[in-house]
């Protein structure tokens, strides 16, 4: 449960992401590709889910860090939530929401492989 909520958050705003033209426009031409284009006017709904995605992400993480105990991890998720919400409202950079969205999706990667290293190191023990 704990794992799955962490890449519903990070995958899910990648994909809020894509559907959203004006905000995110690289994103959103993978996302025209996939017909994700006819969404487009839902863009503010989308536009917020993506917000609330990143949130639940970064809560997943949070979470699964209690299990995992990988502080660099941790790290990233935070520092990559807050470069989301910097680079829409204070500096405005479309490169750094990329980048932002890029390091959650690295994160939660690596989550879902420490988890499974966790869970056969456990494993072993038992």
């Amino acid at each position: 449960m704990r794992n799955k909520l962490e890449q519903f958050g990070s995958f899910g705003a990648i994909v809020a992401a894509a559907a959203c033209p004006i905000c995110f426009p690289k994103l959103a031409l993978i996302g025209a590709l996939v017909g994700l284009g006819t969404l487009a006017k839902y863009e503010v709904v989308f536009f917020y889910g993506a917000h609330m995605l990143i949130v639940i992400a970064l809560i997943g993480h949070v979470i699964s860090y209690k299990k995992v105990q990988n502080r660099i991890l941790l790290a990233l998720a935070i520092v990559s939530a807050i470069l989301f919400f910097v680079s829409l409202y204070i500096f405005v950079s479309e490169i750094l929401s990329y980048m932002a969205l890029t390091g959650l999706v690295i994160a939660t990667i690596w989550m879902i492989a420490e988890s499974r290293r966790y869970i056969r190191c456990v494993a072993l023990v038992d």
